[in-house]
């Protein structure tokens, strides 16, 4: 079964659902304001919508209270993973795995930004808690950060501000989600290649850019991508490792 994903961070640009398409999911990797996140749930009337948090998220809280696992008392509608996982069956009737981290790699205070030490709790959380939990091993589909993970031969240039992180980038190969959604990295800042196809011990992995947004066809019984788009479709580069 095919299902439609439209995933959106760090810019807030306009869209608009020319087709009236209705789509199963709305992935938001961080950086957005409550309301743009509202006009394009308006605009794409998802099934379900799920978040994580940028480093600049704080400002539209007067007082932030955790949220995790749980849908956000700010952004309504949206369901908040800081540092968790969630089955979407429950949701959407399907059967498919989602798992998130917020924030950015940089001094400052959870959910809003991280350090590499943070990484070591949350996979403690994911690895034992729940995906190994009774014995089975049930892979990630869908993994959404803030920050990009540090795969080689993948993201090559950035600023000391946005540094891909060595400890996501060992949760990425240790679990090998079939798509990795990220934003930070603005595409118009870089000019270089960021969306991705990771090839690992014959696992076939997506590292996906969302800024300013994708749409993406997934195979939710076959587990694979099909296509990858903005306004034109999207190549990406396939890295073996």
């Amino acid at each position: 079964m095919m299902i439609d994903i439209i995933a959106i961070s760090d810019e807030e640009v306009y869209l608009t659902n020319k087709d009236k398409k209705k789509f199963d999911l709305l992935v938001c990797a961080g950086d957005l304001s409550p309301q743009y996140i509202d006009y394009v749930m308006n605009e794409f009337k998802p099934s379900f919508s799920l978040m994580v948090h940028g480093n600049h998220d704080k400002k539209y809280y007067k007082l932030y209270e955790e949220e995790n696992n749980s849908f956000s008392r700010v952004y309504k509608g949206a369901y908040v993973l800081n540092h968790g996982i969630v089955n979407l069956k429950k949701f959407i009737g399907k059967d498919i795995i989602v798992a998130g981290f917020s924030g950015a790699l940089a001094h400052g205070y959870r959910p809003f930004y991280f350090k590499e030490r943070d990484i070591n709790k949350f996979k403690r959380e994911i690895l034992f808690n729940t995906i190994f939990k009774g014995g089975k091993n049930k892979q990630i589909d869908i993994m959404i950060t803030h920050n990009p993970p540090y795969i080689k031969n993948t993201i090559k240039k950035y600023g000391q501000s946005h540094t891909p992180s060595r400890a996501l980038g060992e949760f990425y190969l240790r679990t090998l989600p079939k798509i990795w959604i990220y934003g930070h990295i603005h595409p118009r800042y870089h000019f270089q290649e960021l969306d991705f196809e990771i090839k690992f011990l014959n696992n076939v992995s997506y590292l996906i850019n969302a800024v300013p947004y994708k749409l993406i066809k997934y195979d939710d019984e076959k587990k694979e991508i099909i296509e990858i788009r903005t306004y034109k479709k999207i190549s990406t580069k396939t890295i073996l490792i």
